[in-house]
């Protein structure tokens, strides 16, 4: 008797799962950088931190280069490789002596060439689909050929990066001396580097006083990576969690899931003072936004 009671719980189990609609794979992600933050502000190890974020149901990190350390860690708890960044300076020297990749300070201030041969060797040796670049803002004497050189050498290393089987985007920067400053300067970047491709940050089109809805509909094209950011109110700029702000972010989602968007959603919250807090409410709505028939039907 008691074996056919477990065969029928086992069946009515079966039958229940099989009814369900297929689970959709769990694409947020998180900046590796708010992991420290969360260890630096509550004072426990990066281990610590980070498995409190894996636990918040993140599936993935974006990662600097010279964090390299970090990564063991990661995939020891089951982070994706999402995104790789690099930020790079590039009116500065192609080559400088002391760049040191596995530091800040080193990774920050080097040659724009040493700087790009660093990230290319760390995406190729830890597999990760996207290399996002972030040039240096301009200077406030920048002069119209400086423009030039830059928009110039991120079309070559995009051009570099296809040779290399590496997807490189850009993503739209909250700083308006930045050449990735809101559609308009993503455009001219586009149309001088085919294979650039969009990290589409929905709170900086926000930022820069641009509707992200229709911002996404003029690039949706080119975005291989997303940065889930939020902005307080449109008086105050200030990243919020998630769907706490006014950035649209439910809206946009939609719609990139209406365009088969199938990559990652990397949430952002640089600033927070309660990162822990934060994370997790930026979580929970992301993922209503993205995986609950409800949001997915708004």
């Amino acid at each position: 008797m008691r074996m056919i009671t477990l065969l029928l719980t086992a069946f009515f189990t079966f039958l229940s799962c099989s009814s369900q609609p297929e689970a959709k794979e769990n694409k947020i992600s998180v900046f590796a950088v708010h992991i420290n933050s969360i260890a630096q502000q509550e004072h426990i190890s990066f281990l610590e931190a980070a498995t409190k974020v894996r636990q918040m149901g993140y599936a993935g990190a974006d990662v600097y280069p010279y964090q390299e350390d970090i990564i063991p860690v990661l995939d020891s708890l089951g982070f994706g490789h999402s995104c790789a960044i690099v930020h790079v300076n590039y009116l500065r020297d192609e080559h400088v002596e002391g760049i040191d990749p596995h530091s800040p300070r080193g990774f920050f201030s080097g040659g724009w060439g040493d700087l790009e041969n660093a990230a290319v060797n760390f995406v190729k040796k830890y597999n990760y689909p996207h290399l996002m670049l972030v040039p240096e803002v301009l200077p406030k004497d920048a002069t119209p050929e400086d423009v030039e050189k830059v928009r110039s050498r991120v079309a070559a290393f995009a051009d570099r990066c296809v040779t290399e089987g590496i997807d490189l985007v850009v993503e739209s920067f909250d700083n308006e001396a930045s050449l990735c400053y809101g559609t308009q300067n993503i455009q001219d970047l586009l149309s001088r580097a085919n294979n650039l491709g969009v990290a589409f940050d929905i709170g900086n089109f926000t930022f820069a006083k641009e509707d992200p809805v229709e911002a996404y509909e003029l690039l949706k094209d080119k975005v291989r990576h997303v940065h889930i950011k939020d902005r307080a109110s449109l008086d105050d700029m200030t990243p919020v969690p998630a769907g706490t702000g006014c950035s649209k972010i439910a809206t946009v989602l939609h719609k990139m899931q209406e365009a088969d968007y199938d990559g990652w959603y990397t949430v952002e919250v640089f600033g927070s003072k309660q990162m822990s807090a934060d994370l997790e409410t930026a979580y929970r709505n992301t993922y209503a936004f993205l995986y609950t028939t409800a949001s997915s039907a708004q």
